[in-house]
């Protein structure tokens, strides 16, 4: 058996229809919103005064009528749901794997620990994230000045109780990245998460991690849920883009970015 195959499994011949409201309800938890913590100000060649700058022409923004009609007419997009649930902004400008991370544990459904942040309420939250890593891995006072790399995160959450999948794209296919894509989407207890380049789907910035949560076949694209929101929104990005900004090489570990995919056990 192939390590791609362990990811497959048959797809659903029927898909979902979300009534209006529950539609409307999960896609105002992508629309755009201020951190509740900034620790880093943005550089100044990229400031925006009018809140998240432009989304390039060649993508399409999820709060566009042409980006809801995607996410509805496609059955790839089981993943969608329960993240949209758990979205947040990443606390600072150099958690965004955190922030990722934080989100797809969430909406896993596993056992939560107990948070300082809601302590009445076990919750995986940025501020507790580390408590479960050992700080050889990657520690908080590290990360929010550096973030954190492929192989570093994919070794953070083998610290938790889930199943946990590392690819490199430069030892992926543009049709491997395009399957592990589609067929995690395809399901709402696995999620894959994007390390990539922004500079190589059109946007401003550099390396960079969101989650992603759903596959159009029709328009060979993917759904990613921006954890910069004071940024980007949540755009559509066509997968040979993706897989462009995810070969591009981290300037720590001298490897290709990639994805880490996690689900339950």
């Amino acid at each position: 058996m192939s390590k791609y195959s362990l990811l497959c499994t048959p797809r659903r011949a029927s898909r979902a229809v979300w009534p209006p409201l529950v539609l409307a309800i999960a896609l105002a938890a992508c629309a755009p919103s201020q951190p509740a913590v900034t620790h880093a100000a943005a550089p100044a060649a990229i400031h925006s005064a009018d809140g998240p700058l432009p989304v390039p022409s060649t993508l399409v923004a999820l709060t566009q009528p042409a980006g809801q009609k995607r996410l509805m007419s496609t059955a790839d997009n089981q993943s969608y749901w329960p993240l949209s649930e758990y979205f947040e902004t990443q606390r600072n400008q150099a958690y965004c794997s955190v922030a990722t991370s934080v989100m797809a544990l969430n909406a896993l459904g596993i056992r939560r620990p107990e948070s300082a942040q809601y302590p009445d309420f076990p919750y995986f939250t940025q501020e507790d994230f580390f408590d479960s890593v050992d700080p050889q891995v990657a520690n908080a006072a590290r990360v929010s000045k550096e973030g954190m790399t492929l192989d570093q995160l994919d070794a953070a959450l083998k610290q938790f109780p889930i199943d946990v999948k590392k690819f490199h794209s430069g030892d992926l296919t543009l049709a491997q990245f395009r399957d592990l894509i589609r067929d995690t989407s395809d399901h709402s207890d696995r999620f894959a998460l994007l390390n990539f380049r922004r500079m190589e789907i059109g946007e401003v910035g550099g390396g960079h991690w969101s989650p992603l949560a759903a596959f159009d076949a029709a328009t060979d694209s993917a759904l990613v849920l921006d954890v910069a929101r004071y940024k980007y929104p949540a755009v559509w990005v066509p997968i040979a883009k993706l897989y462009a900004g995810s070969q591009a090489v981290d300037n720590v570990s001298g490897l290709s970015r990639g994805l880490v995919i996690i689900g339950k056990r």
